[in-house]
């Protein structure tokens, strides 16, 4: 199936949190600490973000760059330009294929560490709380960013974007009517989804978008 991922720095910022400092610390050094089957899921919801971080387009991967290595110059833009009806610039979208299975082993994962992290005791409890980041809650942005792979994407919107680059021929799509109404929805989802609870940062999202 096809969801929408939007190129802006709050879904981007939680997206790869998933995998680092998360998944990727309770992968290679916790995993042997864990059960079979917390084990499992932990490999299996680390393989299918593997996956769906693989099929998302250049420039919602800025954040993988190590900071020792610089990226060559690019000779012509990656990605396209999203257009309002009126000509005003939009925050791009870009159509993703993930499968429902990759999808559920990401479900499971959340509901074993959410689980892990409300119990407070047992090998995962003890893991999550070695790689908690001060501040940060990662098992909450975890949900958060998932969620915003589970938002419908919304059909007439979703046909303009699949013709976008860098996966398809166009760099500039302009959308109409419709299309910007549909545009507006998903973007209100977005933003609620990513930053409700917290009054300031629900602001500056929003503006994001402005």
């Amino acid at each position: 199936m096809l969801v929408l991922v939007p190129e802006e720095p709050v879904f981007i910022t939680r997206f790869l949190g998933i995998e680092e400092p998360l998944l990727h610390s309770l992968y290679y050094f916790y995993l042997h600490d864990l059960s079979p089957d917390e084990a499992e899921v932990i490999l299996r919801a680390y393989e299918s973000w593997g996956e769906i971080q693989k099929r998302i387009p250049a420039p919602l991967r800025w954040q993988t760059l190590s900071a020792s290595v610089q990226a060559p110059p690019r000779q012509e833009p990656e990605g396209y330009r999203l257009h309002s009806p009126t000509g005003k610039r939009l925050v791009s979208l870009h159509a993703v294929e993930v499968s429902g299975e990759q999808i559920c082993w990401l479900e499971a994962c959340h509901r074993l560490l959410e689980e892990a992290e409300k119990a407070r005791f047992g090998a995962l409890a003890s893991a999550l709380g070695e790689i908690r980041e001060h501040g940060t809650n990662l098992v909450e942005n975890f949900r958060r960013a998932l969620n915003v792979l589970r938002i419908h994407a919304p059909p007439k919107l979703l046909a303009s974007l699949k013709q976008a680059a860098p996966h398809g021929p166009f760099r500039d799509i302009s959308l109409d009517g419709d299309q910007q109404a549909e545009y507006a929805t998903y973007r209100d989802q977005v933003v609620f989804v990513l930053s409700s609870g917290d009054w300031f940062t629900s602001t500056m999202h929003r503006a994001l978008y402005l």
